[in-house]
């Protein structure tokens, strides 16, 4: 009998862990972060508290702040994102020298999912922009890849949009100073902007809603992206 409760206990311990997020980062320290930051307690120890509570690479980014069409899916990370993202860029009292460390080390690997990754694009050009020494002396200390991956990011787009004139402006000003950099940066230019669909990140979440819609346009491809031409 104390067998049979065991194995039905782990049982219904292992569904809840099966249907329970798991988040990378301590998301109740980071909105007690937020939440002092918002309330006008800015010092650097609070700036430092939100900094070092925020997600430090994509993997912990995504799994905090991922849209998943469940209902029953827990979506407070999720609403909390652009906020975040806005008060993460609007750190002034950090060191330059961190806070750079942090951005670049988030953006390498990034993917631009359509979602809340735009927003942190946007963010992201006007802080190279305005940093465009701190960044690239920083990239220039990592591997090649991760720098490509890093630009991968920057210059992702769907469609037309102005980052062309943002890559211009900082290969202009930095061909010169950086030009490993450079090169890197406008080989990943070159294949990635307007060179992305957004990704199928659940297709076969989608495959079953479709189905379950008869929704007669719905195609799958197995490179998990969608063809919007297609439709």
């Amino acid at each position: 009998m104390k067998r049979l409760f065991s194995t039905i206990f782990l049982f219904v311990a292992l569904l809840a862990t099966a249907s329970a997020q798991y988040f990378p980062v301590d998301t109740a320290r980071l909105n007690s972060a937020y939440r002092s930051l918002k309330s006008g307690n800015r010092t650097l120890e609070t700036e430092m508290e939100f900094l070092a509570a925020y997600p430090t690479t994509w993997l912990e980014y995504y799994m905090t702040y991922s849209f998943v069409d469940d209902e029953n899916y827990d979506y407070s990370m999720c609403k909390m994102c652009c906020e975040h993202i806005s008060t993460l860029f609007s750190l002034t009292k950090v060191s330059d020298t961190v806070f750079c460390k942090k951005v670049v080390d988030l953006t390498v690997g990034m993917k631009e999912t359509g979602e809340c990754t735009s927003f942190f694009q946007d963010y992201l050009i006007g802080y190279i922009l305005n940093n465009d020494k701190l960044v690239l002396d920083y990239l220039s200390k990592l591997k090649k890849g991760y720098q490509m991956e890093f630009w991968q990011f920057c210059w992702s787009t769907v469609t037309e949009c102005s980052r062309a004139e943002n890559f211009k402006e900082l290969y202009a000003r930095n061909k010169r100073k950086y030009p490993e950099q450079m090169k890197i940066s406008r080989i990943a230019f070159h294949y990635f902007y307007e060179g992305i669909n957004y990704p199928e990140l659940f297709p076969y979440k989608n495959e079953e809603y479709n189905r379950k819609y008869e929704n007669k346009n719905y195609k799958y491809n197995f490179d998990d992206y969608i063809d919007y031409g297609d439709y």
